[in-house]
């Protein structure tokens, strides 16, 4: 048995989570249900990022506390998880005590460490000053021109080319709040040396890439074929987790260097050193960074003892229409909207099958009722209702066994090991397809008796691929092992009704 850490990255609670962010979250979830069937010890953790520019922005356009923001948004986040079958051990927050007080711990702990190792050192540079908002920016308050591709971007990273930023690289930098123009000014701020850590971090890297996504290969071996950079760790603002140094109580530890330490404050001990541990981490590409050379590097400072992640699972931005999804303009389904229009599970299957690690995906209403019509009602709903009303009208109730039991391939363990969920439910639909072909070529309507067999056989294959399909489809699923779980049939009814194409997305 493993200790397996599944650490989905945490959303800003700023605003709802819309169908992009949630069906990047959702391999994290199918992982976790799928390593505790198999009877590993689970700790799936995620949580609200509260200490984070976009919060203290959107405190200013409600009128209120950045933490009455995070507390509302955090509310919000945890129901729309929960309603999407989101199974978290532990679903946490970044102003939360328990994290605060690791996080001090840990930054402690490191800058103790560095004395030694020479990883975490004073510099002297630039910080952007706004004069008419009279303070120093943090990267989020600050947008501009990328100085390497030349298009928009923010003043932590570029989305246009993948580059990590800092705010004073952009060029013509603008303050989001009051439009002004900022200007550097001197401070003294703490940097971990990237640099230094090149080595280990290539080395790292090579040891565990070939079970990474398409995605972060290659923007990770991007960033270290262009050699990684010191980085601030320290900020001259307000609102984060005080830097635990005397002198030093009135900067802030940088949020990258914050938050990305909510896996392991939210997890138990045993889950972050010692044997048999196996750590996943789960995200939208613009998250690589973050976790497969920050998180690292960190832990590297702080000395080595925590696990380092082995498996990077980044999934390609869902597009919503053909548009890049984007709330000023409108092209925006909220999480909260889509489960009040579709059932939970058709929505999984659906993003689960369809968002990957190479290209990004498209999401229409039209696409979505083809899918989910073709697949999860016409195949596998299909060979499931099919089956067992042949069994109540021809067989009294009674359920035909053989003596094999679930037949799971190895395929599919493989795969999900690995964290390619996509292809594991491929596999498994696979079976379903070939599941509908046996029951139609046998045809055993024509003479019932001598078909025992056939649709023993058949009952084989609905119960291994609901025990397949559970981590994606699980209310379904859990359905189907309860209709399944004695030798007499009890009442059931259709598993998946048919979308009709007029649906609308109820508000």
């Amino acid at each position: 048995m493993k200790k397996v850490l599944i650490g989905l990255s945490w959303p800003y609670a700023n605003g709802r989570l819309h169908i992009g962010g949630m069906a990047s979250s959702l391999p994290a979830d199918a992982l976790a249900r799928y390593h505790r069937m198999i009877g590993n010890d689970v700790s799936f953790i995620t949580g609200s990022d509260c200490y984070g520019t976009p919060i203290l922005v959107k405190a200013r356009e409600e009128g209120i506390t950045p933490t009455e923001i995070a507390e509302k948004y955090h509310a919000l986040h945890s129901a729309d998880f929960k309603r999407w079958g989101f199974s978290f051990d532990n679903y946490d927050k970044t102003i939360s005590p328990r994290h605060n007080d690791f996080v001090k711990t840990f930054h402690t702990e490191m800058y103790e460490s560095a004395k030694t190792s020479g990883l975490i050192y004073e510099k002297t540079a630039p910080q952007l000053y706004c004069d008419q908002c009279k303070s120093f920016l943090p990267d989020r308050y600050v947008e501009g021109t990328c100085p390497h591709c030349k298009h928009d971007a923010k003043g932590d990273s570029c989305d246009s080319c993948g580059k990590m930023l800092e705010p004073e690289e952009l060029l013509t930098p603008r303050c989001i709040l009051c439009n002004g123009t900022p200007k550097p000014r001197e401070q003294t701020q703490m940097y971990i040396k990237l640099s230094a850590l090149q080595d280990r971090i290539q080395k790292y890297f090579d040891e565990r890439k070939d079970k990474w996504t398409h995605n972060a290969v290659g923007l990770t071996q991007r960033y270290l074929n262009e050699g990684l950079h010191d980085r601030a760790i320290t900020r001259s603002i307000d609102w984060g987790v005080p830097v635990p140094i005397k002198g030093w109580d009135e900067r802030r530890i940088y949020i990258w260097a914050e938050n990305v330490l909510g896996y392991l404050s939210a997890s138990e001990p045993e889950y972050l050193r010692g044997k048999d541990l196996l750590h996943y981490y789960v995200h939208g590409k613009d998250n690589i960074p973050f976790h497969a050379i920050i998180l690292p590097a960190l832990l590297m400072a702080h000395g080595g003892e925590y696990h380092l992640p082995d498996k990077i699972i980044a999934s390609e931005y869902v597009n919503l229409n053909g548009q890049k999804i984007s709330k000023s303009k409108g092209n925006l389904i909220t999480a909260e909207e889509l489960a009040n229009t579709f059932d939970i599970d058709m929505i999984r299957y659906y993003f689960l099958r369809t968002v990957n690690d190479k290209r990004d995906s498209n999401f229409t209403i039209q696409d979505f009722i083809n899918v989910v019509n073709g697949e999860v009602v016409n195949n596998f709903g299909n060979l499931v209702n099919r089956t067992l009303s042949f069994i109540k009208s021809k067989y009294d109730n009674k359920i035909p066994r053989t003596k094999k039991g679930n037949q799971i391939p190895t395929e599919y363990h493989e795969l999900m090991v690995v964290g390619s969920t996509g292809k594991a439910l491929s596999v498994v639909m696979d079976i379903v397809n070939a599941g509908n072909k046996y029951f139609a070529d046998e045809k055993p309507w024509i003479e019932p008796e001598k078909s025992k067999e056939v649709i023993a056989n058949v009952i084989d294959i609905i119960s291994s691929t609901a025990y397949m399909l559970k981590p994606f489809m699980p209310t379904a699923c859990e359905k189907i092992e309860s209709w399944l779980s004695t030798d007499t049939l009890p009442e059931i009814d259709i598993l998946f009704k048919r979308l009709e194409k007029e649906t609308t997305i109820n508000g």
